[in-house]
């Protein structure tokens, strides 16, 4: 497995290439093992809707880069 380089206010820190999160998540990963429970996928597929939602309504009212909605659009 690759890794990428991510930054934060503290450094850098390395994170598998394979992941969407970034630099805090794989450090709250590191340092809080907090049990082995999981967020239900439907809560997670209900968050990446109303994600695309909240994207397609900021580019309509010209508040966010067509671009960046398209690659959230994407990933939701």
């Amino acid at each position: 497995m690759g890794f990428r380089k991510e930054k934060d206010s503290i450094g850098y820190i390395d994170v598998p290439a394979d992941k969407y999160w970034a630099a805090q998540t794989q450090r709250s990963l590191e340092n809080f093992k907090i049990g082995g429970h999981l967020m239900p996928k439907e809560i997670i597929q209900a968050f990446a809707i109303l994600k695309k939602a909240a994207a397609q309504t900021n580019t309509e009212l010209g508040v966010l880069a067509a671009d960046k909605s398209a690659i959230i659009g994407k990933v939701c």
